[in-house]
């Protein structure tokens, strides 16, 4: 509803100035179109964290213990080029207050305690040529082993080029049956594409990466913006 409901303002907008120049008007449709495909690379996310106050040392501590667990990745099958380049860090606080009562001689004495606590993490991407489940078990068995926090994050494309060429079909297609709808409703005809582009955030043709509701799938969606004309 939404889209038609966009769809009839750009007509009617598009209809009225060229009606007053003797030409014929335009419309502007906007399609969506997803396909749904199995991926090919498994996305996991590796942490190690310190709890050490002295920041230097704290530092140290988690290139050491992200050392052990690449050591342990490698180990397990993982390959260099499956390990993303770059790790970050991010430092994590915790700050806890609280008010505590304490019965004293009919009275209430209220005591204030308080908790803090300054952690530092580092983490590191893997990303594995591979969707088998128990390659990526094993990954993750490694990881904890040696002391990481380690979770699949989600699931990609080596290649996405097929997958977003059908997408963009579907895209056009809706785009079409859109505009189609809005002209039966108006009492015109659809004329001729006169323009056609892509809109939102390109699919990444390499390495790309997607979700979907499917566990081990990867949902690959175009968006475009059609013109066409109008013969009245």
């Amino acid at each position: 509803m939404k889209w038609l409901v966009i769809i009839f303002c750009v007509l009617i907008t598009a209809i009225l100035p060229a009606l007053a120049v003797g030409t014929n008007p335009v419309l502007t449709s906007f399609g969506e179109g997803t396909v749904i495909v199995p991926a090919d690379t498994a996305t996991i996310s590796v942490s190690v964290e310190s709890g050490i106050e002295n920041m230097t040392a704290a530092q140290a501590d988690v290139q050491e213990k992200m050392g052990l667990v690449i050591d342990a990745l490698k180990a397990s099958g993982v390959k260099d080029e499956e390990i993303l380049p770059g790790q970050s860090s991010s430092v994590r606080s915790i700050s806890l207050d609280s008010r505590v009562g304490m019965p004293s001689n009919n009275t209430t004495a209220w005591q204030n305690s308080s908790y803090r606590a300054t952690s530092l993490e580092k983490s590191a991407i893997v990303r594995l040529k591979s969707v088998d489940e128990s390659r990526i078990n094993r990954v993750l068995d490694a990881a904890r082993s040696a002391g990481a926090q380690a979770d699949v994050e989600g699931y990609g494309l080596s290649d996405a080029s097929k997958a977003a060429s059908e997408a963009r079909q579907k895209a056009v297609a809706n785009a079409k049956e859109n505009a189609a709808g809005m002209a039966a409703a108006a009492g015109v005809r659809l004329g001729a594409v006169l323009d056609i582009s892509d809109y939102g955030y390109p699919v990444a043709l390499n390495d790309y990466y997607g979700s979907s509701a499917q566990t081990g799938m990867v949902d690959v969606t175009s968006y475009v913006i059609v013109t066409y004309e109008f013969e009245i």
